[in-house]
């Protein structure tokens, strides 16, 4: 909706006279945008089937990984349970920051969520990271072809405050990108501003 309503406003209103076209970003942007909306979906639906997993492997884990059945099952199948959330929620955030072209600060997700949590925790925020993803994805879709237009006929400010609420957007779907690590000399050897 932002999308259309900035390319409406934008072709409701006078160029200014030094604004020239520009193909080549209008191109990007034709580009981007289906790489963007194609991560944006694959990484929602692999969180939600992540999370659907684990809470499955929950339950499993009360069969067998219960004081009594510990000893002897070791939580075998709960825990392959988790392996399994585990990567698809990996390789699913994974697709999604290479088709955006970001690094996302909290994405992939920490072992710990799959791996060491009690049984039920942080199933509901990985879900509803996953549903983030996918309305993003919409937005995403619906800005492409304003974005395209906005730039090919030189409407720089429009097209950048387009760019702008869908950054924002992407930041409370899915958290801000991750920062760069500084680049002077003084920094220790083998430091990263986000370990994941």
């Amino acid at each position: 909706m932002a999308g259309l309503a900035a390319l409406l406003a934008a072709l409701a209103t006078p160029l200014s006279t030094g604004a020239a076209p520009d193909p080549v970003r209008a191109a990007g942007s034709l580009v981007r945008g289906p790489l963007r909306v194609a991560g944006d979906v694959t990484g929602g639906v692999g969180l939600c089937l992540a999370s659907g997993v684990a809470l499955v492997s929950d339950g499993v884990s009360f069969i067998d990984a219960n004081r009594v059945t510990r000893p002897l099952l070791r939580g075998v199948f709960s825990r392959g349970g988790y392996y399994a959330a585990l990567g698809i929620s990996h390789a699913s955030t994974g697709m999604l920051e290479l088709l955006r072209g970001e690094d996302i600060e909290r994405l992939p997700e920490h072992r710990a969520t799959y791996l060491q949590a009690a049984p039920g925790y942080g199933r509901w925020t990985t879900f509803a990271t996953g549903l983030s993803a996918l309305y993003l994805g919409v937005g995403d879709g619906l800005a492409t072809l304003p974005l395209v237009v906005l730039y090919a006929i030189g409407a720089e400010g429009w097209a950048t405050r387009l760019e702008q609420s869908r950054d924002e957007q992407r930041t409370r779907a899915l958290g801000p990108l991750t920062p760069e690590p500084p680049s002077d000399a003084g920094s220790k050897p083998g430091h990263r501003a986000h370990a994941k």
